[in-house]
């Protein structure tokens, strides 16, 4: 995760007063250190606020981590069969929290964060589609925090990596967030619809390739938060093929003979997260198919 576009939020180490405009507000990934650098060096990022402040911080460097992850969503990571069952989502952009109590129950990071579901349930954070996953406290009780940055209603003006002439009416003017949204299939989340008081309405990067167009001189709210439900940029979490546990040979193998023996509600059921409800998958119940293949 530790890649340029990623959104950040103080961590569990920050020692550098409100330089961030204050906790729960928002920053850019915008560089990865490298060794032998004098302003950057290994194990420290580049950071982008979204109050225009850009300094570097600490991911390992030194033993200390100054950053927490709120979103990855803007570099690509994605869990394309699963459903969030609390917004229906086909598709989880981003972190995926799965409850541990529920059967087959997901949320992505907007839902969980915002209190979706039973908040006394364990769940599991998984930070990709690789992951092997994180177990999390319950909700109940924890520590919230309000984010705050370039959110639908934030007032900005030109940024750091502005580079679209007197598209905004000149330097120094005014636009209105109107929504956040994806850059074309390759990351959501990444670039914000600004309307300028001047007339004009475009898109302008917020975390795309760690560019950020934009600044604001008015935070929105992005909602709640639960900061140790987070991941903490730099530290090394093992990332791996999620494949059940299993003794022995896999229980199916090509050709052999099978049969649905499951209730029409129970297959429903398992149909959720792994694409969805089709009412013709009731006329197979109790039918014999035959293995075709046999996929992870």
């Amino acid at each position: 995760m530790l890649t340029p576009g990623v959104r950040i939020v103080r961590g569990p180490d920050w020692s550098w007063e409100n330089q961030d405009g204050g906790e729960g507000h928002v920053g850019t990934v915008c560089e990865i250190g490298k060794s032998g650098t004098v302003g950057s060096p290994d194990k420290t990022v580049v950071v982008q606020w979204d109050n225009g402040t850009r300094t570097n911080y600490r991911v390992g460097y030194l033993g200390k981590y100054d950053l927490r992850v709120i979103d990855n969503a803007q570099i690509g990571v994605k869990h394309p069969n699963i459903v969030c069952d609390g917004c229906d989502s086909q598709g989880i952009s981003g972190m995926r929290y799965k409850c541990t109590i529920c059967y087959d129950y997901d949320l992505c990071y907007m839902c969980y964060h915002g209190d979706k579901h039973d908040l006394s349930h364990n769940f599991k954070r998984f930070d990709s589609a690789t992951s092997l996953g994180s177990d999390l406290p319950p909700r109940l009780n924890g520590k919230k925090c309000e984010l705050n940055g370039i959110y639908v209603g934030a007032k900005v003006v030109r940024g750091f990596n502005w580079e679209w002439g007197n598209q905004d009416g000149g330097e120094g003017k005014v636009g209105r967030v109107l929504d956040i949204r994806g850059w074309d299939n390759e990351s959501s989340r990444s670039v914000a619809n600004v309307q300028w008081f001047s007339g004009n309405t475009n898109v302008y990067r917020l975390g795309h390739k760690g560019n950020c167009d934009i600044k604001f001189i008015e935070s929105s709210s992005g909602g709640y938060y639960y900061p140790e439900h987070l991941p903490v940029l730099g530290q090394n979490v093992e990332q791996t093929v999620v494949r059940p546990n299993r003794s022995g040979p896999p229980p199916f193998g090509v050709g052999d003979k099978v049969q649905v023996t499951v209730s029409v509600e129970q297959l429903k059921a398992m149909q959720q997260g792994h694409g969805g409800w089709n009412p013709r998958m009731a006329e197979y119940i109790g039918k014999v198919g035959t293995v075709h293949r046999v996929t992870d």
